[in-house]
């Protein structure tokens, strides 16, 4: 999931919590589309939304 969000300038790490963001975090005009990356993925993949 981190190297999808980085994709679109998103600096995010995956950790054994889920997605850690780096120090600037996820800006509220990215909101939108960090859900729409992770309901997609998670479709994709299967993964289960509290896993993400």
């Amino acid at each position: 999931m981190s190297e999808i969000l980085r994709l679109f300038d998103i600096d995010a790490v995956g950790s054994e919590w889920g997605v850690v963001y780096g120090d600037k975090g996820v800006e509220l005009e990215d909101q939108p589309l960090v859900d729409a990356i992770h309901a997609l993925a998670g479709r994709r993949f299967g993964i289960p939304e509290s896993q993400m």
